[in-house]
């Protein structure tokens, strides 16, 4: 993986934000297949030197763009996990993991919307899927869970991870007409009360 972009010089830094930048605004303004490494350039006010000196290519500059965001992404759930030290969750507080998740996907709003309305890519949304599956594995294993689960760990994991992205998805999409906090909140109480409560179907108890 590449240099942590933090680590950069300033002035490199300040060179990548913009070639980046660049990119997502050219394909929401005209498609990624249109766009060539003379448009990316121009829009970022380099040369074509400067850009091949940080980037192979659009397709590299892309997945370099990719990777940043989901280990930045995956970089936030790990700081949250220490925060969370309880496995009780209160119906009208947002979990915290959640809060990162939304707050995060607003705050990078149009790369989201690239990927998911734009590029459509079953692989990035594959990617990000893994990295909430993995945010939530270490969340129960953080609190030792894992012998006291109702079902197998293998499907928790996959269900929950598919259940938030494909949620995460259509928010965007549908240009996050509700606020982050609202998203966190509503994700909360899913998962507090069960689909079957949510939806107001009763609970006739296990059977043995």
């Amino acid at each position: 993986m590449r240099t942590d972009f933090t680590s950069l010089d300033r002035r490199i830094y300040r060179t990548r934000l913009m070639i980046q930048e660049s990119l997502i605004s050219l394909i929401l303004e005209k498609g990624f297949e249109r766009i060539s490494v003379k448009d990316i350039a121009d829009h970022a006010n380099v040369n074509r030197s400067t850009f091949y000196a940080h980037y192979q290519d659009k397709f590299d500059l892309l997945d370099t763009i990719i990777e940043e965001k989901l280990a930045l992404l995956s970089k936030l759930f790990k700081e949250t996990g220490p925060q969370v030290e309880s496995r009780l969750l209160k119906f009208d507080e947002p979990d915290p993991y959640f809060v990162v998740l939304f707050n995060y996907m607003a705050d990078s709003a149009r790369f989201y919307k690239v990927m998911f309305t734009f590029l459509e890519q079953e692989r990035f949304k594959l990617k990000m899927q893994e990295v909430i599956r993995e945010a939530l594995y270490d969340r129960i294993s953080r609190l030792r869970m894992e012998q006291k689960l109702s079902v197998p760990l293998d499907i928790v994991l996959d269900y929950a991870s598919s259940s938030v992205m494909g949620v995460a998805e259509n928010w965007v999409k549908k240009d996050i007409i509700y606020s982050p906090h609202h998203m966190a909140l509503q994700l909360t109480r899913l998962a507090s009360l069960g689909i079957y409560k949510a939806i107001g179907m009763e609970d006739n108890g296990r059977q043995n």
